[in-house]
């Protein structure tokens, strides 16, 4: 038997069902753990967040009528751990020089082209994601990347429209 997780779990009547947070990364490589971790407290706060499975184009079908999505990764292009980064993606391509930490060969920027063409895009798609500085596996995550997951996590709940609680307390 298959278990299947439903991609939008209860909402405690908050979050409109057209709005939704894919939060990419692993838990077992130091500050790639932020997606993880921001999906976990998403979850708690009630938000909606779609589930690839380390497979991004599952998402297809996921993301198709949303209006909103935001795309949550650690990222990788020089600036301190724990720097917050924004990126809204509008109708072209992710940035080049935006480095997400993700390893897989089809990303979430191929998949969201793919789903572009197939006309099954969301609307609007928002990258939001902390600076790393540790990706090896087994590593910590780094305590500047540690400290700046509430305030990702508040941004995140901002993007999509719902209230942002105070996280700093957990």
């Amino acid at each position: 038997m298959h278990l299947v997780r439903d991609p939008f779990p209860p909402l405690r009547g908050r979050a409109p069902l057209n709005v939704a947070a894919v939060c990419l990364g692993s838990p077992f490589r130091g500050d790639d753990a932020v997606g993880p971790v921001v999906a976990e407290r998403l979850r708690a706060a009630g938000a909606p967040v779609l589930d690839c499975a380390d497979e991004p184009t599952r998402l297809l079908d996921m993301w198709d009528g949303l209006q909103t999505l935001v795309v949550v990764d650690a990222l990788r292009s020089g600036a301190p751990p724990g720097t917050m980064r924004r990126f809204e993606v509008g109708d072209a391509p992710l940035p080049r020089d935006l480095r997400l930490a993700s390893t897989h060969a089809m990303g979430i920027a191929d998949a969201l082209e793919l789903g572009r063409a197939l006309g099954r895009a969301p609307r609007r798609v928002a990258v939001l994601g902390l600076e790393g500085a540790a990706f090896g596996m087994g590593d910590e995550m780094t305590p500047a990347v540690a400290e700046a997951v509430d305030g990702l996590v508040d941004a995140v709940l901002t993007e999509l429209g719902l209230e942002a609680p105070c996280t700093s307390g957990r």
